[in-house]
C-alpha cells in the first residue's frame, strides 16, 4: 500500500477498498464459473457420448460473452456490505480467491 498523506483515515479507507475488491472479485468469479457449466455441458456430451453439437463452439463463446459480461461487470461495482470492516482479516492460507466451495 502506498500512502500519499499522513492521515490514518487513508489507511482505513485503503483496507476497506481492498476488502471490497476481494469480495467483488470472488462474487464475479463464482458467477462466471456457475453460469458457464450449462454452456460447457453440450460440448462435454459431444466429446464423451458423440452427440452432435446444436451450436458451434464459436457461437457458444459469442453467446457467453454477450450474456455474461454485463452481470459480471455489475458484480464488480457492487457496494460493500455494512460489516466489511467488522470482519476479521482474512487468512491468506485458508481464504483464497477461488476455493473448493466455489
Amino acid at each position: 500500500m502506498i500512502l500519499l498523506d499522513d492521515n490514518f483515515a487513508s489507511i482505513v479507507t485503503g483496507v476497506e477498498e481492498g476488502r471490497l475488491i476481494f469480495d467483488n472479485l470472488k462474487k464475479s468469479i463464482a458467477y462466471t464459473l456457475t453460469s458457464n457449466i450449462p454452456e460447457i455441458s453440450p460440448f462435454l456430451a459431444f466429446i464423451l457420448c458423440d452427440i452432435p453439437l446444436p451450436l458451434g463452439t464459436v457461437t457458444i463463446l459469442c453467446i457467453d460473452l454477450g450474456t455474461d459480461m454485463i452481470p459480471a461487470i455489475s458484480l464488480a461495482y457492487e457496494e460493500s456490505e455494512s460489516d466489511i470492516m467488522k470482519r476479521r482479516p482474512r487468512d491468506p492460507v485458508k481464504d483464497k480467491l477461488v476455493n473448493e466451495r466455489i
